[in-house]
């Protein structure tokens, strides 16, 4: 919705007549007039591949309606990694792969009424997705029932846990210790206050993590429910500060609570406490974050697992932001390698059963993934850990804002 694009229109009407010939031109000259835009270039190799016949494919779902910077982000993983084996390689032994994209607007009710759709369509051999861990966890169970692998490039809650289950990006469980250790060690910090959502599985997932690790390297953490409408932001940060002797602010919203966690940055900015530090989880990299926060984010540090200046991140960022004619971050990286993932497990004659098995045992090298070679724990978590990076003026920032995101060089 709000891109526009009259040659993606044109064919998609003739894409809807089985006219792939024609379809697949009109899709091409879309992505040349939009070369930021993920979805043409997906309809443009579906529609190659239907021209072709007897095609693989998978599905990817993002939340599309409330969260587009997201969804695009997500989809050009999978765009650049489905173009790549089409155009380059010709696809698994001669049969192209074909990408379903599903909306579920990180709703878990809609997340469900997707899983079940894309579950009793028996050519789905695997799923991409979903992006929130609550949309995520709905989905699952239905997953689990139809013997339909998924891999996740975006949600991170240890509540995911399953048979069918497989993830790209590290778990609330490794993004908590790395942001506890770095609280500790590295800022000194032993009094914590974390603002999270306990209905989300991954903002009180992400906590319970954080908590466990500080607590133990002999730090105290108290917890507040940033979703209580009565919360006020500065009377809420003044206390902890004041009563509490907080040194550290976390922010752990969930999607739907970013804007709470920028007031909260806000009320923390208010105090110009110097030596009071904001750090956060990956739900607040964002160009929104940096727009919408200004100033009042300056400093901030979030924990993410994959950065665009990283040593081994640079090779998949040229391609990327040739690709994108702009830069990609870890959105776009974690599903590029979960499509990748994909892909290397896909034969001739696949099928579910034997997607499924052949994940367990997968391996990819730096040459095939967003820059780190790749395997999966036998409990389906990717082997990495996360990055630290912090908002900084002037430093790689994005259109639209003063500031950006700079990669932590000391943490490990």
């Amino acid at each position: 919705p709000g891109v526009g694009n009259q040659l993606r229109d044109q064919g998609i009407e003739a894409f809807q007549r089985e006219d792939y010939a024609e379809a697949s031109q009109l899709f091409k000259r879309a992505v040349e007039g939009n070369r930021n835009d993920p979805e043409s270039l997906i309809f443009y190799n579906n529609a190659i591949a239907r021209q072709k016949g007897d095609s693989l494919t998978l599905a990817v779902v993002v939340p599309v309606d409330n969260r587009q910077n997201s969804a695009k982000e997500m989809l050009r993983g999978v765009a650049q990694a489905q173009d790549k084996l089409n155009s380059e390689k010709n696809g698994i032994d001669g049969r192209l792969v074909e990408i379903v994209i599903a909306n579920d607007g990180n709703e878990p009710e809609i997340a469900t009424q997707v899983a079940e759709a894309l579950s009793d369509d028996p050519t789905v051999l695997g799923v991409i997705g979903h992006n929130s861990s609550s949309a995520s966890k709905a989905a699952l169970d239905v997953y689990e029932r139809a013997g339909l692998a998924m891999i996740s490039p975006t949600s991170t809650s240890t509540d995911l846990q399953g048979d069918v289950f497989f993830r790209t990006v590290p778990s609330d469980a490794a993004a908590g210790e790395t942001l506890a250790d770095y609280t500790n060690n590295s800022l000194g910090i032993t009094k914590a206050t974390i603002f999270y959502n306990p209905e989300s599985s991954y903002s009180a997932s992400l906590r319970a993590s954080f908590e466990t690790q500080f607590t133990a390297l002999g730090g105290d953490v108290f917890s507040i429910d940033m979703t209580a409408p009565d919360l006020n932001a500065g009377i809420e940060i003044a206390t902890n500060v004041s009563k509490d002797s907080a040194e550290a602010i976390l922010l752990f919203p969930d999607t739907a609570y970013t804007s709470v966690a920028i007031e909260l940055a806000r009320a923390t900015a208010q105090l110009r406490n110097d030596q009071l530090r904001l750090l956060a989880g990956d739900s607040l990299y964002s160009i929104d974050t940096l727009t919408n926060g200004g100033t009042s984010v300056e400093g901030l540090i979030v924990a993410i697992p994959w950065f665009v200046t990283s040593p081994k991140s640079a090779d998949f960022a040229a391609s990327g932001e040739q690709r994108w004619n702009g830069a990609v971050n870890w959105r776009t990286a974690m599903s590029y390698d979960a499509t990748q993932v994909f892909l290397a497990v896909l034969s001739e004659d696949a099928t579910r059963n034997s997607v499924l098995a052949a994940l367990e045992s997968v391996t990819l090298s730096e040459a095939e993934t967003s820059g780190e070679a790749f395997q999966f724990t036998e409990d389906g978590e990717r082997r990495s850990e996360p990055l630290l990076v912090e908002v900084r003026r002037g430093e790689n920032n994005p259109p639209g804002s003063e500031y950006g995101y700079n990669l932590i060089e000391d943490v490990f």
